[in-house]
């Protein structure tokens, strides 16, 4: 490629100008006269690998050119591959300042949609200076460079093909013109050594799109090589191929081989299931069993999707008890039961380790589904993403799809494993909750950065005796979620520490009600922590009763851009509604001051700032209740997430009761309550135990286990409660109060 390297000379006219964010996206802060909202920095192979201008909602860009006529090249491209991209071009007014931009009354042009990356040329009068750029109705865009050149000359501008490794290291460039055709492509030897276990699947543009022999160059082009693991049956192992996507190459798939007339799926000779969903929405399942390989018998052109499971074994929905059970660490079963299980349907996992790899959001997409583990230690469902594909919307573990209603998970763990110390950020959400009346009860997220996000507004959601780890803006989006009795565990900000976490990051919309955080505790590694900040919408936040745990490290509530709050808004005009009340130590001690006024400011609007107070009296804490928080909804969360009281002796056991059966720990069996004394208490010797579940499934603890004291909500139909008067625990039931000890206030 040395022999390559080749110097464009480009002349340029006095009145021409030229932002280009190819390479790099731009700054924080509007740099050479151009002004823009938000910026895009996406790696290769994340949405479609641009960098740039964030066209969306809020997207804009603006500048002022000489008044000369000339030609206005726009490159850009969607964010994603199946999204247009469409950019509009209107006269701009600017503000008292000189510097802040907004869109006029006269649209200029409007480029029109294109749905992958490439440039637009536009004519402008000299009349035509003061330009803001926006998207199209309905369309997001990536604006990658803005070229005004004086004059009309048709004459093409020469460009350059900058051609890159797998790792990103540039090889090497090619001197062309804008519409010349792509003529030649490097082959695998100018590339470092490839590693054993991968394979050279060709040159690709930003775009994901492969490079072709006969290509039209729009302008500066960077190709750069893809190499990939080379895919292997193994038990446990997904592959799914979205034959519908226009960047999806079968060629570069080493287990699929595709004719004509159907696909040859290579499988890992055990037990499979394969399913075929056709462009006109049918679905077609095949099992095989000692199989190294199959023939999908159906015409190419019309499979959308082939998605083969390699499963230990085939699972079906127990219709006694409503359960698919999922052999322990059998991550291609529990796949194929999310995909399989429908509105009502449970899935249980055992003890184990449910590694999905690389693959992302793992969908729930079907309402009333509960997925339940046999231990919130025990059952580990993670993933662990490249870190340079760290987006809030495209790592997580889990996703619930929007308007998802109903999802309840209980005792497991979910962990996004992205190597977040690799640049001591990453965005990397464990729960992405797009949908709404979800509950969760003794649930550890696991991650950093952005673990759980609640995306769905005016969406209601419950947690319970749950643990949520993270660094900044751990627990962030928008909706009504309730955190009752969580652990709220912050990691290292920096793997050498320093830095300061942020607990929440509310984006509620102005008819939610944010987070309400109950009895929470705050256990922190990082030397500085911030109850949350403000992100977009109308924000609210509230602590209550929160203890905070010095045991685990460090813990500040101080520094210069934080007051227990942090100051500063991370979007224009999201004023915050942030509260909190008894925030105490285990021995009772309140550190809530008598008044914490915080002075937020917005630097995005001229550094404009509001004084809001951060305390909350007592009967303000007593109105941010579970109901005042989830409406009406709030009965039915509390009620779902109510753990079972196990009958002691079998003989009590409810017949038609689901039950399950612990051997010394390990999982033996889901049954109905007339089936353990056939099955189970019959034998001597061996150590049974037996947990009931409850309405949604979930299973409390075992008989004998559960708590008989003052403080047994599980065998009262009223609410009972803890709270912190003049440093001493007060419990409060029925609407009357007692000490520990039990005696009446």
């Amino acid at each position: 490629m040395a022999a390559a390297l080749m110097s464009v000379a480009m002349m340029a006219g006095e009145n021409d100008l030229k932002w280009d964010y190819t390479d790099a996206a731009p700054s924080k802060n509007p740099d050479n006269g151009l002004y823009y909202g938000s910026i895009v920095n996406d790696g290769p192979g994340t949405k479609n690998g641009l960098r740039g201008i964030k066209f969306n909602s809020s997207g804009f860009a603006a500048f002022t050119k000489a008044p000369v006529a000339g030609r206005l090249k726009l490159s850009f491209g969607p964010r994603s591959g199946n999204n247009a991209a469409d950019i509009e071009v209107w006269s701009c007014t600017w503000g008292a300042d000189g510097k802040t931009p907004a869109k006029g009354d006269t649209k200029y042009a409007t480029t029109g949609q294109q749905t992958e990356y490439g440039t637009q040329v536009i004519e402008l009068t000299a009349e035509q200076n003061d330009i803001y750029l926006c998207r199209g109705v309905n369309t997001e865009a990536v604006l990658q460079k803005i070229e005004f050149k004086e004059g009309t000359d048709d004459t093409p501008d020469s460009c350059e093909i900058i051609f890159k490794d797998q790792n990103g290291k540039e090889l090497g460039r090619l001197g062309t013109i804008e519409g010349a055709t792509l003529d030649t492509l490097p082959d695998a030897s100018v590339l470092p050594a490839i590693g054993e276990g991968n394979a050279f699947r060709g040159w690709f543009y930003s775009s994901a799109k492969k490079a072709q022999i006969g290509d039209i160059i729009a302008g500066n082009t960077t190709i750069q090589a893809k190499v990939t693991p080379i895919e292997v049956a193994t038990v446990g192992s997904v592959w799914i191929y979205d034959f519908s996507s226009p960047i999806f190459y079968p060629e570069d798939h080493d287990l699929i081989e595709v004719t004509e007339n159907g696909v040859t799926v290579t499988l890992a000779g055990a037990k499979a299931v394969i399913i075929v969903k056709t462009t006109g929405g049918q679905v077609n399942e095949k099992r095989t069993d000692g199989e190294t390989s199959t023939k999908i018998d159906i015409a190419v052109n019309t499979i959308a999707t082939l998605s083969v499971y390699n499963v230990l074994d085939y699972v079906a929905k127990d219709d006694a008890t409503g359960y698919y059970i999922v052999p322990a660490n059998d991550v291609a079963s529990f796949l194929l039961a999310l995909v399989q299980a429908e509105s009502g349907d449970k899935i249980f996992l055992p003890n184990g380790v449910y590694d999905l790899g690389e693959t992302v959001l793992t969908t729930i997409s079907k309402n009333n589904i509960a997925i339940i583990g046999q231990s919130m230690e025990g059952v580990i469902i993670k993933n662990a993403p490249d870190a340079a594909t760290e987006s809030i919307d495209k790592t997580a573990t889990i996703k619930i799809n929007k308007n998802v209603a109903g999802t309840y998970m209980q005792d497991l763990t979910i962990q996004n494993a992205l190597d977040y110390y690799k640049n001591d950020n990453g965005r990397a959400v464990a729960l992405w909750d797009q949908g709404t009346k979800t509950v969760c009860k003794n649930v550890r997220l696991l991650s950093y950065q952005d673990t759980y996000y609640s995306n769905l507004q005016k969406a209601v959601k419950y947690f319970e005796d749950c643990e949520i780890h993270g660094t900044v803006d751990f627990i962030c989006g928008d909706g009504s979620v309730y955190f009752k009795n969580n652990l709220l565990y912050c990691e290292k900000r920096k793997k050498d520490g320093g830095g300061s976490d942020a607990l929440t990051a509310s984006n509620a919309d102005a008819l939610d009600n944010g987070y309400v955080f109950e009895g929470c505790t705050i256990k922190s590694e990082c030397p500085v922590v911030s109850f949350g900040r403000a992100w977009n919408g109308t924000p609210q936040t509230a602590f209550l009763n929160t203890l905070v745990d010095y045991s685990a490290g460090q813990f500040g509530f101080e520094s210069s851009d934080i007051q227990r709050w942090t100051k500063k808004l991370m979007n224009s005009g999201a004023w915050p509604v942030f509260v909190e009340y008894n925030t105490h130590l285990a021995d009772g001690t309140v550190l809530t001051p008598a008044s914490n006024v915080v002075t937020f400011v917005d630097e995005k609007s001229g550094n404009d700032t509001r004084e809001l107070e951060t305390v909350l009296s007592a009967e303000g804490a007593a109105n941010r209740t579970m109901e005042s928080t989830l409406g009406d909804w709030a009965t039915t969360a509390s009620a779902d997430a109510k753990q079972a009281v196990c009958e002691k002796e079998a003989a009590e056991f409810e017949p038609n009761g689901i039950y399950l059966v612990e051997a010394d720990g390990k999982f033996a069996a889901i049954i109905l309550g007339s089936e353990y004394m056939d099955r189970f208490a019959k034998y001597d010797g061996v150590n049974y135990t037996v947990r009931k579940a409850n309405a949604r499934g979930g299973f409390g603890k075992m008989a004998g286990e559960e708590p008989q004291g003052i403080d047994n909500t599980a065998v009262s139909n009223t609410q009972t409660k803890k709270i912190i008067r003049d440093g001493q625990i007060v419990i409060v039931r029925d609407n009357k109060e007692y000490s520990v000890l039990g005696a009446q206030l």
